[in-house]
C-alpha cells in the first residue's frame, strides 16, 4: 500500500490560516537583557515581554468587571429573573417549556372578575359589606349639629315655604300668606335663625360657665378630701427622709447655669486695674485740695407749666429752680464754677445742702476712705436720672436741654446778657473744720499710683518707717501700674525693679532683727515678676548665686580649702531658688548652680559651733526640697546627717571613729551636740531662724541641752525622709550603714521618750530597706544591638546562587514558604489596588471633561442663538426705521 498523498486544498487551507494569524509588532516585545551568560542556566520565561498587550487585557478585563461595577454603585433595583427553571442548570429547554405551560394551566383567571355569582361575598379591607353597619341614623353631638345648621333654613321653614309647601298649610299659614309678602316672610325667617343661634349661644356660654364654677368647688372640695385623708404618721414619715431624698429635691430645685460673659483677659484686668488706680488717685488728690466733688449736682427744673400739685416725696432731688422768662429769654442758674474760689463755695454749699436735705453727714469719710463711697455717690445719682421723669435729658448742657425754645443765633448773641440775669443762690456757710479735716486724712492715705524708682537708695527711701502691710500695696501698686501691656517699655522697668526687690528681700534678713514675715509676704510679688520675664529674671538670680559662690570661694582659699557658713541673706536667696523654678528637671540654669552651691558648703564648710550645726541642717531641708521629685543622690547631706550623729555620741579613750570631712574625729568641737544630763520630756518645736541664724549672736546662747535635743530631733527626721528618699537605690546598704553604726553608739536613755521611738523607727525603716535582697549582676540575655552605621558591608567571597538557609524543623520551612507567598500575594494585591485606583481616576477625568465638553457645547449654541435674535431684532429695527426716514 502506497503513502497517501497530501490534498493540494488542505496546503492551500493551512496557508492562509498561517496567513491570518496576526503577527507580532516587534517594537511591542520588551527583552530583558542579561549581562552574563551562563552556561547551564535554564532561559526564564520572563526573559521577553508585551507590556502593551498585557497593559490593553487588563484595561479590557477592568471595563468589564470593575467600571461595570462603579456605573451600577449608586443604583439600588436589580433585576431578579424568576421564571420557573431558568437557574436549574439539570432541566433542558423543553422541559422548561412543559413546567411553564402547566404551571399557566393550573390557574384559572376566567371568573376572577366575574360579579354574577351568588355564592360570593363581596369584603372591604376583610371585612363583608353585609355586615357592615350603614349608619343611617348617626347620632351627632350638639356642636356637630350646630356646626351643620350653622347658616341654614330649618326642615319645617323648608317643608312649609320651599317646594311642596303648599300641600300642608295651616291656618296660621293661610293667614299670614293673605297679609304677607315674600320678603317679609324672608325677613322673619333671618330673625328667627338670628333669635335661635343667640340662645344657643347664650346656654353654651352658661354651660361653660358652670362647668368652671363646678370645678373650682370640685378642686376645694378634693383639698378638704385630701386633707381629711392625711395619716397621722405623717410627721413621722417626714422624719424618716433620707440623704437620698434630700439629693433629689436638691439636684430637682437646683438653678441652672446660665450664660454668662466671658472671661476677661489679663490684659483687660490689667487696663481696668490701672484705671481704676488712677480714678482713686485723682479723687484723693482732690479732697486733698479741698475742692467738691468733679461731677457738678444735675439740676431739677419745674416746667413753666407745672402746677405743684404732685407732692413727689423724692428726696434724692438736690437742687430744684423755677423757670423764668424775661424779654422772651430763659433766666438761668447762675454757672458756680466761674472761677476757683467761686468753685470752692459752690462746691461745700451744695455739700452742705444736700446734707440737710437728705440728713447724711460726711462723719464717715476717715482716713480708709475708698472708691465704694464713691461709687455709692454716682448710684445716687443714676438713681435720680431714673426715678424723676423731668431729668431725662439733663445729659447735655443747659443750652441744649432748651434749644426748642432758644434759637442757636439768639443764644450766641445773648449769652453774656443771660448770665448777667442770671438767679443766684445764696451759698451756705462752709464747714471749714470738716474740710480741714477731709484734707488731712486725704494727705495721711497711701497714694494709689507709683512710679517705679529709678535708684534702690530711693526705693528703700519710699519703704521705710512704714507699715508693713503698706509696703506691701506699694510694691503691688508699682506692679499693677506698670503692667508689660499697658506700654512699651513697662517690661524693662519691671525687670529692673525685680533687681530691687530681690535686692531689698536679702537685706531685710540682715536687719536685726529680721523680718522674717515681711520676707515670706514678698515673696509672692517676687514670682509674680519671674513669671512676666522668665529668661531675665533667671539670669539675674543666677547672676546673684554666681556671686555669692564667688565670695565663698575666695574664703575657702584663704583658709587652706575650709569655708564658713553663708548668713542669713544668702540662704533665703537659696530657699527662692525653689519657690520660683523647678525642681524636677535633670539640667536647669539656675537650680542645678544652686544645688551645687549648697553640696559645696556641705562639704567644705567644718563645723565648729551651734550656728554651723543649724545652717547645716538649713542647707539639709533645702536639699531635700530640691531633690524630692527627682530623688537624685547627694552624698553629701548623707555625709552631714552622719557627722552630726557623730557629735552627739559618747566618745571612747583611746579610740577614733571614721568620720569624713568636713567632721574632724578629735578637737574641741566633737561634743557639740552631746548631752550634759538626762531628759524624759521635751516639747520639741521648729527652730527660729532669727534665733539660731543671727550672724550676731553669741556663741554661748545655744550651748544649751535644748538646742541640743532640737538639732537631734531635726537631724533623726532628716535621716527618716532622705532613707524614703533612697529606698530604690541600689547601694542602699553601704549608703546607710555608717548611720546605722553612730545610731547603734547613741546613749537612748538620755533623750525624752518621744525622740527614743522617733529613732528606734528610723533605725528599724533603715534595717527593712537594707535587708532586701539584690539581684546579682548577670550578662545580658541577647547581645546587644550596635547603632546603625553608614560604611558599607563588603563581604571577601561573593557567591552568586543564594544558598537557602536549612532550618532544622519542616514545620519552621513550610511557615517560611506560606510567609514568602503571602508577601508575594500582598505585593500583587498592592499592585493591583493602584492599578484599579489609576483606572478609576482615568474614567472620572473622562467623564468631568466630557460634561464640560458638553456644556461648553450648549453655552456656545446659547450664544449664537442670542447673537442671531439680535442681530435679527436690529436689522427689523434698521427696516422700520429707514422708510420713516
Amino acid at each position: 500500500m502506497g503513502k497517501k498523498k497530501k490534498n493540494i486544498s488542505d496546503k492551500v487551507r493551512n496557508k492562509q490560516k498561517s496567513s491570518s494569524a496576526k503577527k507580532i509588532n516587534p517594537f511591542e516585545v520588551k527583552i530583558n537583557r542579561v549581562k552574563h551568560d551562563v552556561l547551564g542556566r535554564k532561559v526564564s520565561k520572563h526573559d521577553k515581554g508585551m507590556p502593551g498587550l498585557s497593559r490593553s487585557k487588563a484595561i479590557k478585563k477592568r471595563e468589564q468587571t470593575l467600571l461595570h461595577e462603579y456605573d451600577q454603585r449608586m443604583k439600588s433595583n436589580q433585576f431578579v429573573d424568576k421564571r420557573f427553571g431558568e437557574n436549574d442548570t439539570n432541566m433542558n429547554i423543553e422541559d422548561k417549556m412543559m413546567k411553564r405551560f402547566a404551571m399557566e394551566r393550573s390557574h384559572d383567571k376566567s371568573n376572577k372578575f366575574s360579579l354574577n355569582d351568588e355564592d360570593e361575598d363581596l369584603t372591604h379591607y376583610g371585612q363583608s359589606l353585609s355586615e357592615i353597619e350603614k349608619f343611617e341614623d348617626p347620632v351627632i353631638s350638639d356642636d356637630e349639629d350646630e356646626d351643620e345648621d350653622r347658616g341654614k333654613i330649618s326642615g319645617k321653614m323648608v317643608s312649609e315655604e320651599h317646594f311642596g309647601g303648599f300641600l300642608f298649610e295651616t291656618k296660621e299659614g293661610q293667614a299670614d300668606q293673605t297679609n304677607k309678602s315674600w320678603k317679609e316672610k324672608m325677613e322673619e325667617t333671618i330673625a328667627k335663625s338670628k333669635k335661635e343661634k343667640l340662645e344657643r349661644q347664650m346656654e353654651k356660654e352658661k354651660t361653660l360657665q358652670m362647668t368652671e364654677k363646678l370645678d373650682s368647688e370640685f378642686k376645694d372640695l378634693m383639698m378638704l378630701m385630701a386633707k381629711s385623708k392625711k395619716p397621722k404618721n405623717q410627721d413621722e414619715e417626714k422624719a424618716k427622709v433620707d440623704d437620698y431624698d434630700i439629693a433629689v429635691r436638691e439636684l430637682k430645685f437646683e438653678s441652672k447655669g446660665e450664660a454668662t460673659d466671658r472671661l476677661k483677659t489679663e490684659e483687660e484686668l490689667a487696663k481696668e486695674e490701672k484705671e481704676r488706680l488712677d480714678k482713686l488717685e485723682a479723687d484723693r488728690l482732690r479732697r486733698m485740695r479741698g475742692d467738691g466733688d468733679e461731677e457738678e449736682p444735675k439740676r431739677v427744673h419745674f416746667s413753666a407749666d407745672d402746677l405743684s400739685d404732685g407732692y413727689a416725696l423724692d428726696t434724692s432731688i438736690k437742687e430744684r429752680f423755677h423757670m423764668c422768662y424775661k424779654d422772651g429769654k430763659l433766666l438761668l442758674p447762675e454757672d458756680e464754677k466761674g472761677d476757683e474760689s467761686g468753685d470752692e463755695e459752690g462746691s461745700d454749699g451744695e455739700d452742705g445742702e444736700e446734707g440737710s436735705e437728705n440728713g447724711d453727714d460726711d462723719d464717715d469719710d476717715d482716713e480708709d476712705e475708698d472708691e465704694g463711697e464713691e461709687n455709692e455717690e454716682e448710684d445716687d445719682k443714676g438713681e435720680e436720672d431714673s426715678e424723676d421723669d423731668d431729668d431725662e435729658d439733663e445729659d447735655e448742657s443747659d443750652n441744649d436741654s432748651y434749644k426748642d425754645i432758644e434759637s442757636d443765633d439768639e443764644e450766641e448773641k445773648n449769652r453774656e446778657r443771660v448770665e448777667e440775669k442770671s438767679v443766684k443762690k445764696p451759698a451756705p456757710a462752709v464747714d471749714l473744720k470738716k474740710k480741714l479735716k477731709i484734707m488731712d486724712a486725704a494727705r495721711k492715705e497711701l497714694p494709689y499710683t507709683f512710679d517705679i524708682p529709678a535708684t534702690y537708695d530711693d526705693f528703700v527711701t519710699l519703704l521705710q518707717d512704714r507699715r508693713e502691710a503698706d509696703q506691701l500695696t506699694i510694691v503691688d501698686r508699682m506692679c499693677k501700674c506698670h503692667h508689660p501691656s499697658l506700654a512699651e517699655g513697662n517690661k524693662a522697668k519691671l525687670e529692673e525693679f525685680l533687681g530691687k526687690l530681690v535686692q531689698y528681700y536679702t537685706d531685710l534678713a540682715l536687719q536685726d532683727p529680721p523680718q522674717l514675715d515681711l520676707i515670706d509676704k514678698l515673696t509672692v510679688p517676687i514670682y509674680k515678676l519671674v513669671q512676666m520675664s522668665p529668661v531675665s529674671s533667671a539670669n539675674f538670680i543666677l547672676d546673684q548665686i554666681k556671686d555669692r559662690q564667688e565670695e565663698f570661694r575666695q574664703i575657702c582659699q584663704r583658709k587652706a580649702g575650709r569655708g564658713l557658713y553663708p548668713a542669713l541673706d544668702t540662704l533665703l536667696l537659696l530657699k527662692l531658688v525653689p519657690v520660683l523654678f523647678p525642681t524636677s528637671d535633670f539640667r536647669h540654669s539656675v537650680t542645678t548652680p544652686a544645688i551645687i552651691f549648697i553640696t559645696q558648703m556641705l562639704a567644705q564648710c567644718p563645723v565648729n559651733h551651734e550656728r554651723d550645726i543649724a545652717a547645716g541642717l538649713f542647707l539639709c531641708n533645702l536639699c531635700l526640697e530640691f531633690v524630692s521629685l527627682s530623688k537624685r543622690f547627694i552624698p553629701e547631706v548623707v555625709n552631714f546627717l552622719h557627722g552630726l550623729l557623730f557629735l552627739s555620741i559618747p566618745k571612747e579613750e583611746n579610740k577614733y571613729e571614721k568620720v569624713v570631712p568636713p567632721f574632724k574625729p578629735v578637737g574641741s568641737s566633737i561634743d557639740l551636740l552631746r548631752l550634759d544630763t538626762k531628759h524624759s520630756s521635751f516639747d520639741f518645736g521648729p527652730m527660729k531662724m532669727s534665733e539660731v541664724l543671727n550672724t550676731e549672736m553669741e556663741l554661748d546662747s545655744l550651748r544649751n541641752d535644748s538646742f541640743r535635743l532640737q538639732a537631734t530631733h531635726s537631724c533623726v527626721i532628716l535621716i527618716g525622709e532622705f532613707s524614703s528618699l533612697y529606698k530604690d537605690l541600689a547601694t542602699f546598704r553601704e549608703v546607710f550603714a555608717p548611720i546605722l553604726y553612730m545610731f547603734g553608739k547613741i546613749d537612748l536613755n538620755q533623750y525624752p521618750a518621744t525622740l527614743k521611738e522617733m529613732m528606734e523607727m528610723v533605725v528599724e525603716e533603715i534595717n527593712h530597706h537594707s535587708n532586701k535582697t539584690r539581684k546579682a549582676l548577670l550578662m545580658n540575655k541577647k547581645k546587644p544591638q550596635p547603632m546603625r552605621t553608614f560604611e558599607p558591608l563588603v563581604e571577601e567571597v561573593f557567591e552568586e546562587r543564594k544558598i537557602k538557609q536549612k532550618s532544622a524543623s519542616k514545620e519552621l520551612n513550610e511557615k517560611q514558604k506560606l510567609l514568602h507567598k503571602y508577601k508575594k500575594e500582598m505585593k500583587g494585591a498592592m499592585r493591583e489596588i493602584r492599578k484599579d485606583n489609576q483606572f478609576l481616576a482615568r474614567k472620572q477625568l473622562k467623564d468631568q471633561m466630557e460634561r464640560d465638553e458638553e456644556r461648553r457645547g450648549k453655552v456656545k449654541r446659547l450664544h449664537q442663538m442670542l447673537a442671531t435674535q439680535e442681530g435679527e431684532f436690529k436689522a427689523m429695527k434698521k427696516a422700520k426705521s429707514s422708510p420713516s426716514s
